[in-house]
């Protein structure tokens, strides 16, 4: 459950940073923003990069929150076995007779 809990932060503060390069990257594209030298603000040479780079961090963010997600689903269906069953793969009846 760390992991899980972990990863949601990591996801959260990716689709943040993510979505803050795509804004810095349209605001200098669109002239909004102008960069006293190229890659002041950005950290790249251009706002195309920049863009891509926030989109691939989105990208990364949306996957990453579908994997925690599915993770906390697992686990909370785990801990709603009951007692007495084994939810293995191997619990099915017993070939040896």
């Amino acid at each position: 459950m760390v992991f899980t809990t972990l990863g949601r932060v990591v996801a959260i503060l990716a689709f943040v940073f993510g979505l803050i390069g795509v804004l810095m990257g349209l605001a200098v594209a669109t002239g909004n923003l102008v960069e006293p030298e190229p890659g002041y603000y950005l950290g790249t040479r251009t706002s195309g990069e920049a863009i891509d780079r926030g989109i691939y961090k989105i990208l990364f963010a949306i996957i990453l929150g579908v994997l925690t997600d599915i993770s906390r689903s697992l686990a909370k269906s785990s801990s709603h076995v009951p007692p007495g069953t084994n939810p293995g793969p191997l619990s099915g009846p017993s070939l040896s007779s």
